[in-house]
């Protein structure tokens, strides 16, 4: 009986491991695209604001 308890406890607390594993690897993959796509905001935006102040040509 008491090596059932054990096991279900290690069960849970591997579930537990897991799920935050899996939070760690999300947070840290929007971490990563939304530094990506401030990065290509910016880029973005200083192109189209230096096209605006000179044109294409300058």
């Amino acid at each position: 009986m008491k090596k059932l308890l054990l096991t279900e406890e290690n069960e849970i607390l591997r579930k537990k491991e897991s799920f935050f594993d899996k939070v760690f690897k999300v947070l840290f993959l929007m971490m990563f695209v939304g530094s990506y796509l401030m990065l290509v905001g910016v880029t973005t935006f200083k192109l189209l604001e230096h096209i605006i102040k000179y044109g294409i040509s300058g």
